[in-house]
């Protein structure tokens, strides 16, 4: 039975994401198409997808939700910012991992002590909100 439109589902074909590994990343709406990273952190928490990446000179990073309508992106985004005490924002940027193209949460974030917890954090927060949403059948 093929999944009903904006119904709730786990995503599959993730595993390949691994530390040390290829991914591929682009930005659409800048016209930048998907250029091979390798992962250098990541986190799978069912549809949440969070990493740290390189191209060999420069680090950066993102936090995604697969198959999650936006309505519910932007809920999300709050329940963390309640939780955690930093402002989440869904970004107006859409990014593409491995052909996906998805909205990513912006937080502030640097890499020092004070903040080296956030990514993790606001990672399980997502998903833990996610879970409470999730209709119970």
């Amino acid at each position: 039975m093929p999944p009903q439109k904006n119904a709730w589902r786990w995503v599959s074909g993730m595993h390949h994401w691994e530390v040390g590994g290829p991914i591929n990343i682009g930005w659409p709406d800048h016209n930048v198409p998907e250029r091979e990273y390798t992962i250098v952190e990541v986190e799978k928490l069912g549809q949440v997808f969070r990493s740290r990446v390189t191209n060999g000179k420069k680090e950066g990073g993102f936090l995604v939700v697969f198959d999650c309508p936006e309505v519910v992106l932007e809920m999300l985004a709050e329940k963390a910012t309640q939780v955690l005490g930093f402002k989440v924002i869904v970004s107006n940027l859409r990014c593409s991992i491995d052909g996906n193209v998805l909205r990513s949460f912006d937080y502030e974030w640097y890499p020092t002590p004070e903040f080296a917890d956030r990514p993790s954090d606001l990672a399980r927060t997502i998903s833990e909100a996610l879970k409470g949403m999730r209709p119970t059948n």
